[in-house]
């Protein structure tokens, strides 16, 4: 469950690309990348701007399993 404040409960998770210490004791892990890591590399390389926001839509859809 993600938490900012005062009626902002809403769920979210992270795919990382490398260790994320700060994470650590606050999330936990519930799975890994099984197939289609190039495409999670092709995402993790799309220029950002503000906020660390991607400077085109990321859309992920027809995945099959999760």
């Amino acid at each position: 469950m993600a938490n900012a404040g005062p009626d902002t409960n809403g769920c979210q998770f992270f795919i990382t690309c490398a260790k994320c210490d700060f994470l650590d004791n606050k999330h936990v892990v519930f799975g890994r990348v099984l197939d289609g890591l190039l495409t999670v590399r092709k995402i993790e390389n799309v220029p950002t701007g503000q906020n660390n926001k991607p400077n085109i839509p990321i859309v992920i859809e027809q995945c099959g399993e999760l």
